[in-house]
This record gives C-alpha cells, structure tokens and sequence, in this order.
C-alpha cells in the first residue's frame, strides 16, 4: 500500500484527487515547494494564482496563471491548494476560493508516511518525511512540513502549521491557526491553543493557552498575542 492509499482522505476525495487538476493559490517560496510535492505525487498541476511574481516567476515550478479571480471562471473540476504558510491566511484565502462551494485538494508527498486511520482534511499538505503515525486526524488546510511527526490520536485543527523537524507527541491537541515552529517538541497529551506560535526549539511540557508566543526549554509565554512565523 503507498502512503497516499493509507491516507484516509475522505472518499469522495479518493477518485477526484488522482484526475482533479490542481491549482497553488500562491507564488512564494512555500507554493513553489508545494507546486513541487503536487508534481512530484503525480497530480495534474495547472499552475499558481496570485499576485504577479515578477522576480519569482522564473523559479515557479508550474506557469503563472494569473491573479486569485482567475478561479472564478475555472472549471469546476478544478481543485485548489492554498501555497501560503501563515495558517490565518490561508483561512483568509480557503473563505475566499470556497465562497462558490469549490473542493481544497490535498497533497501528500511520496516521501511521507502516513500510518492506519489517519484523516486528512481537505487541504492538507504533507512534505516529504512528514510522519502521521496512527488514528490521527487533520483538519482542514493543515500543512505538515519536512520531517515533522504526529504521534498517535493527535488532532491538529484547522489552518495549523508544523515547520521542519517539528514532533508532537500522542493524544495531543494543537488549535486552529498554531504554528510549530522548526524542531519544537510537544510531548504527549497536551493542549496547544487557538493561533499560539511555539517557537523553534521549544519543549511544550503543560497546556498552553490561546493567542500567545510561548519559546524556551521547557516552554514559557513569551508574550500575548502573535507574529507570522515565516
């Protein structure tokens, strides 16, 4: 079984994400690397939307289709990813590109594992050595970065983000909207809240509440309230 059938990705998802075509809302780095995990797990690629990468565009993987309205007149078929890695806005663009009940896809990179009954909300992205391991449960647009792990019946709400090298360990709770920055840990049964940013590094040793910067081994609040982690 490869990793992409062990994913449980929503049966009506199944058949439509091997021949929906795809599109990257987004023209940064991020969107490129995702460009290059749709291409590289064998999906249709049409090319990114958004604003005019004019010093990028020789770097964009897939062609530049135009600005985000570009969607409004695309084949209904078309599915979208959002190639953006601040999780509140993707829930920006994820509100905007649905508006008209257009389906997110999901990627999962050949490199990743993704272990039994796991679930993959639409929109998720995996990168390469990402590892789901058992009964965990994404939510919608969850990006899970190279070499992050999700330990057992762990759910990560929606929008949420695990950089590079990133572990949470089992029966965990990350919020919608957090970010886990590069090669924090999360050990195992805690609650990270709504938009918290763990900074890179940090050990997450007790429950950590909404809306605020926790860094520091073992973590600590750094301050209420947070900035974009990349």
């Amino acid at each position: 079984m490869t990793t992409v059938e062990a994913a449980r990705i929503p049966t009506p998802d199944r058949a439509a994400s091997a021949s929906s075509a795809i599109v990257v809302l987004g023209t940064s780095g991020h969107a490129r690397e995702i460009a290059w995990i749709g291409d590289s797990a064998g999906h249709p690629l049409l090319g990114c939307l958004g604003p005019r990468p004019d010093t990028e565009a020789a770097r964009l993987p897939a062609p530049w289709l135009g600005e985000d309205d570009w969607l409004d007149r695309a084949d209904p078929s078309v599915r979208y990813v959002v190639g953006v890695g601040d999780g509140s806005a993707r829930a920006r663009i994820d509100s905007l590109a649905s508006r008209n009940g257009r389906r997110a896809g999901s990627l999962v990179s050949p490199a990743a594992i993704v272990g039994a009954r796991c679930l993959l909300g639409e929109g998720s992205i995996l990168w390469p050595g990402a590892i789901l391991t058992t009964d965990v449960r994404l939510g919608r647009h969850v990006h899970v970065g190279t070499g992050a792990t999700v330990s057992h019946d762990t759910e990560i709400d929606d929008f949420a983000t695990l950089l590079p090298g990133c572990r949470v360990a089992g029966s965990s709770r990350v919020g919608r909207g957090a970010t886990i920055a590069a090669g924090a840990t999360v050990i195992d049964n805690i609650s990270v809240g709504k938009n918290v940013l763990v900074g890179a590094g940090a050990v997450v040793v007790h429950d950590v509440p909404d809306d605020v910067v926790v860094v520091g081994v073992p973590a600590r609040i750094l301050r209420s309230g947070r900035a974009t982690a990349h």
